[in-house]
C-alpha cells in the first residue's frame, strides 16, 4: 500500500549525511551498504567515469584532488563549476549533493526494497535562501517527487521531544556540524515546539577547526624543516598534499576524542626538492590538549551567539531546561567540558549527535502528507474518498473530514462511514455521509503508537463499498507549531533603505501586499528600460547591507503603453514553509500583473578575491578616517569601539582569509561575510560621530521648512511639514540616525518642492547661470538657453524658465563623480 506520510528524512550534511525513516512512533536511522549510520558526502569519478560515492570517494580525492570533491555543501547557491579533467565533467553543488541523495535512496532500495520517492530535507537554519533554492534543486535532479525543506534545529528538537509532553520550557539546540553552527532557542509547551530565536553561521564548523589545525600547529613544523614555499590552503600547487593533511587530522581529532593523543597516519608527498614527507615517521601527532586549545575560539564564537540568542529573550543560561548537542564535533570531551563551562547549563546528548537531525527529519516526514498520484477514473461501483486530517497531532481525539467521490453524480442519503482501530478494538460507528458525500467522525487514539484505521463505507442497504484509501493512520507527538525566518526580509528602495515585510522570527508561510510608487517612467518596447524591485534579506535599514534575494523588473518590453514616472504599484510577497518566494507587481496605471518566483542563485563572482580586495581597501580606509574624526570629535563612545574592531586585529584576519581565497571559495565566502560585519559596524560608528552634526543639520533645516511652508507653501504642506517634524523630534529621541537621515531627504523634497513653484527663486537661479556660462560644456547651446530663459522671464513663463535652468544646469562640469547608487537600482519608492 502506498505510504500516506512522506516517512523518510534526510540530513544532507557538509561532510556526513544520513537517512531515517518512521517505523510506528519510533525513527529509524538505515544503514548504508557498508552497514554504516552515515555516509560521507563525497562524490567523485575514476578516470573510466565509473561514479565514486562516500568513502570510496574520499579515498579517490586523496589521490587525485580533481577526480572527487567534499564539503560542497558550502557552495550550495552558487554559480561555482567542480571540473573532473579525466572524464570532461562540470557539475555544480548542487549536482553533487543530489549524487549523495541518490545515493542514500539506493542504500532504503538494497535495505528495504523500497523506491524513495518523497523525504524531507534538512537544512541549516542560518542557510539563505538561494542556498535553500538549490537544496531543493538538488532533490529534483535526485529524482524526489516531493521534497519538504526543515531546518536542522527543528529537526534536531522533533527527534527529543517528539514523545515527550512537557510543561513549558525552553531547550537549547546546540548545533556545530561539520561546515555550519546553528543555535536555536525551542520553547516546548503541552507538546507544541516552537523556535522562538535563532542565531547562526554558514561557515563556522568543525571544517574550520581541521582547517586551524593545520594552519597553526602543522605547517609551522613542516615550513621549518621542509621545502614548502606557499604551502598554503587555497595554492594549487600544494592541493594533493593539503588535502592528505587535512585528511589525516580529520582522523586523528576523531581518534583524540576518545583518547589522550593520536598520531598523524596515512599521509605522505614530496616537497618542493623531491624529498619525502612522511608525517607518520616524523612522529607528528594531535593531542587533546592542543586540539582543545585550537578549537577553543571557535566554540567560544559559538557561545557568543547562544547568549545573543537568549539575550534577544532576556533569558540566561540557568533558563534553560538543557542543550541538545547536535553534530559531530561536540562528541569530544573537551568540547563538551568547554561548552558546558561557557554556558552554564546542562547539556544532552542523548541521542547520537551525528544521526540526530536525520531522526527528527523522518519524524517532521511523518506529519507531511504524501502527494497523490494522478488519480486514475473512479471506477463504477467503487469509491474514492477526499480526506482532510493531520496525521500527526497532540490531540487524543482527532477530527477527520472528507467527502466520498463516485465515477457519476450519486446521492449518498444513507450511506455510512465507519472507523475502526483494530489493534486497540476501539471504533467509531456508522457515522452518516451527507448527500453530497461530505462527513465528519472524531477518532481517539492510543499513545506511544502509530494509530492505524480501518475503513468501511456501507450503502443505505447496509453493503460494504469499496473504497481508496481503505485505512488511516494517526500518532500522538509534538508538533512544530511554524518554523521561524531567519533573516528579516524587505523591498530596496531608491534611497538605499528597506521596506520591512517580515520580520526576523516570524512564522513561515507569510504573505503581504505594501503600495509603492514608480521612481522613473518606463516606455513600451525598451527592454533595457525597467523599474526594478529589489527583494532583500537581512538586518539593516541600508538596503545594500543586506544580502540581495532577487529582483522583479517590469520593462518596457512587457508593456503596452508608457508607464509613467510616480505611478502605484502593489507589491506582493509570499513565502512558503520551504521559503521559497514569489514577488508580484500588479500596476493599477496599466491594470496588468507580473510575477516572478525568485531565482537566488548567489554569484561567485561577487567574492572573487579582486573584489574583495577592493571591498577591504575601501573599509581599511573607512576605518583609519572614522579614527581621527572620533578622536577630534573626543567621542568615547565611537573611540571605545573602534578599539574593539583594532584589538580585535580584524583587517589582519580579513586579510589571512583574503590570500586563502584567491584558490579557496568557502574562505571567499567567509571573507564576504567578515567584510559586511566590519561594515556594519563602521556604519554605527560612523552614525555615532556625526550624529550631533546630523541633530544640528535636521534642526536648521525643519526651521527653514517651517518658515517657507507658513509663507508660501499650501495647507497640505504645512500639514506635511508639521508632520515630519514631529517624526524627526521621534528619531532624534531614539537616537536612530538611518531614519532621521530619511526624514532630513522627505525635508529637502517638500523644502524644494515649496521653493521651485516660487518666481523669484528661479530668477535669482537663472542670474546664477548667466555667471557660469564660461564654464559650461556647450558654449553656443548655452547661448541659446540663456536667450530662452530671458525670453521666459519677459513672458512670465515660468515652466519655460524652469526648463532652461534644468539645461543649463546640466552643461556645468561634475567636479568629481557621483558615488556610485547604492540599494540595488531599486526603482520604486
Amino acid at each position: 500500500m502506498p505510504r500516506q506520510t512522506i516517512d523518510f528524512g534526510i540530513d544532507l550534511g557538509t561532510t556526513n549525511s544520513a537517512i531515517a525513516v518512521m517505523e510506528g512512533v519510533e525513527p529509524l536511522i538505515i544503514k548504508n551498504n557498508q552497514g554504516q549510520d552515515i555516509t560521507p558526502s563525497a562524490i567523485g569519478f575514476t578516470k573510466a567515469g565509473v561514479l565514486r560515492q562516500g568513502d570510496a570517494a574520499k579515498r579517490l580525492q586523496l589521490g587525485s584532488p580533481t577526480d572527487a570533491y567534499t564539503e560542497f555543501k558550502r557552495r550550495m547557491g552558487s554559480d561555482h563549476i567542480y571540473e573532473f579533467p579525466a572524464t570532461g565533467k562540470r557539475l555544480r553543488p548542487e549536482d553533487l549533493s543530489a549524487e549523495v541523495l541518490k545515493t542514500l535512496k539506493g542504500d532504503v532500495e538494497q535495505a528495504r526494497g523500497e523506491a524513495v520517492e518523497a523525504a524531507v530535507i534538512t537544512v541549516p537554519a542560518a542557510f539563505e535562501l538561494h542556498q535553500c533554492d538549490a537544496t531543493r534543486r538538488a532533490a529534483a535532479l535526485a529524482g524526489f517527487i516531493t521534497s519538504p525543506l526543515v531546518q536542522e534545529p527543528v529537526a534536531a528538537a522533533l527527534a527529543y521531544g517528539f514523545q515527550k509532553d512537557e510543561e513549558k520550557a525552553y531547550w537549547l539546540v546546540y548545533d556545530f556540524g561539520g561546515g555550519t553552527f546553528d543555535a536555536a532557542l525551542i520553547r516546548t509547551e503541552e507538546g507544541i515546539i516552537n523556535v522562538v530565536a535563532h542565531e547562526g553561521d554558514n561557515f563556522l564548523g568543525g571544517s574550520d577547526i581541521d582547517w586551524a589545525i593545520l594552519q597553526e600547529l602543522l605547517l609551522p613544523k613542516l615550513t621549518k624543516d621542509f621545502d614548502l614555499t606557499d604551502f598554503r590552503r587555497g595554492n594549487v600547487r600544494w592541493e594533493m598534499a593539503i588535502l592528505k593533511l587535512k585528511s589525516a587530522i580529520e582522523k586523528a581529532k576523531i581518534e583524540a576524542s576518545r583518547s589522550a593523543r593520536a598520531p598523524l597516519v596515512e599521509c605522505r608527498f614530496e616537497d618542493a626538492s623531491g624529498e619525502e614527507v612522511d608525517v607518520e615517521v616524523l612522529g607528528l601527532e594531535l593531542t587533546q590538549q592542543d586540539i582543545a586549545r585550537i578549537a577553543a575560539p571557535f566554540i567560544a564564537k559559538s557561545v557568543t551567539m547562544v547568549k545573543k540568542v537568549l539575550a534577544s529573550k532576556n533569558l540566561r543560561p540557568g533558563d534553560l531546561h538543557k542543550a541538545i548537542l547536535v553534530g559531530g564535533p561536540t562528541l569530544a570531551p573537551y568540547f563538551r567540558a568547554q561548552l558546558q563551562a561557557e554556558l552554564g547549563a546542562p547539556v544532552d546528548f542523548s541521542v547520537d549527535p551525528m544521526t540526530v537531525v536525520a531522526r527528527g527529519a523522518a519524524v517532521f516526514a511523518s506529519t507531511q502528507m504524501a502527494d497523490k498520484k494522478a488519480a486514475a477514473p473512479v471506477k463504477v461501483g467503487e469509491y474514492d474518498l477526499d480526506l482532510k486530517f493531520k496525521p500527526t497531532g497532540i490531540e487524543p481525539d482527532p477530527l477527520v473530514g472528507g467527502r466520498v467521490l463516485a465515477s457519476s453524480a450519486v446521492s449518498f442519503a444513507g450511506h455510512t462511514i465507519e472507523f475502526n482501530n483494530d489493534k486497540s478494538g476501539w471504533t467509531s460507528g456508522q457515522a452518516p455521509v451527507h448527500d453530497d458525500g461530505t462527513f465528519t467522525v472524531m477518532l481517539s487514539a492510543e499513545r506511544k503508537m502509530r494509530n492505524q484505521y480501518r475503513i468501511i463505507l456501507r450503502n443505505k442497504s447496509g453493503q460494504t463499498q469499496k473504497v481508496t484509501p481503505d485505512s488511516i493512520h494517526y500518532t500522538i507527538g509534538a508538533a512544530i507549531e511554524e518554523q521561524p525566518i531567519i533573516h528579516s526580509i524587505g523591498v530596496g528602495l531608491t534611497n538605499n533603505s528597506v521596506r520591512p515585510y517580515f520580520a526576523k522570527g516570524e512564522g513561515l508561510p507569510q504573505k503581504k501586499m505594501q503600495k509603492f510608487h514608480t521612481a522613473k517612467a518606463v516606455k513600451p518596447g525598451q527592454a533595457d528600460s525597467a523599474i526594478r524591485v529589489p527583494v532583500v534579506e537581512g538586518e539593516s535599514e541600508l538596503s545594500d547591507r543586506n544580502r540581495l534575494i532577487g529582483y522583479l523588473d517590469i520593462t518596457g518590453a512587457q508593456i503596452r503603453r508608457e508607464l509613467p514616472e510616480g505611478q502605484e504599484i502593489e507589491v506582493t510577497l509570499r513565502i512558503d514553509e520551504s521559503r521559497e518566494i514569489i514577488v508580484e507587481a500588479f500596476v493599477p496605471y496599466l491594470d496588468e500583473d507580473f510575477s516572478k518566483k525568485l531565482e537566488t542563485g548567489r554569484k561567485a563572482a561577487a567574492n572573487s578575491p579582486e573584489v574583495l580586495r577592493e571591498r577591504l581597501t575601501k573599509e581599511q580606509k573607512r576605518l583609519e578616517a572614522l579614527k581621527s574624526q572620533a578622536d577630534e570629535a573626543e567621542d568615547r563612545g565611537a573611540n571605545k569601539a573602534l578599539g574593539e574592531i583594532d584589538r580585535e586585529d580584524a583587517t589582519k584576519e580579513l586579510r589571512r582569509r583574503l590570500r586563502d581565497a584567491e584558490g579557496d571559495f568557502v574562505a571567499g565566502e567567509q571573507c564576504d561575510k567578515m567584510l559586511l560585519d566590519m561594515a556594519c559596524r563602521l556604519d554605527e560608528v560612523e552614525s555615532q560621530i556625526k550624529w550631533p552634526a546630523l541633530v544640528k543639520e535636521v534642526r536648521s533645516l525643519d526651521q527653514d521648512l517651517k518658515n517657507i511652508a507658513k509663507e508660501s507653501g499650501s495647507k497640505q504642506q504645512q500639514d506635511k511639514a508639521e508632520d515630519l517634524h514631529d517624526q524627526a523630534e521621534e528619531h532624534i529621541q531614539s537616537k536612530n540616525s538611518d531614519k532621521l537621515k530619511r526624514i532630513k531627504d522627505q525635508m529637502l523634497d517638500l523644502f524644494r518642492a515649496i521653493l521651485f513653484e516660487q518666481p523669484s527663486f528661479w530668477a535669482g537661479f537663472f542670474r546664477n547661470l548667466e555667471q557660469d556660462v564660461p564654464l559650461m560644456n556647450d558654449a553656443e547651446r548655452a547661448k541659446r538657453l540663456i536667450a530662452h530663459g530671458r525670453q521666459a522671464i519677459a513672458e512670465n513663463n515660468l515652466q519655460g524658465l524652469r526648463n532652461s535652468c534644468v539645461q543649463l544646469s546640466q552643461l556645468l562640469p561634475r567636479e568629481a563623480a557621483d558615488e556610485a547608487q547604492r540599494g540595488w537600482n531599486a526603482g520604486v519608492i
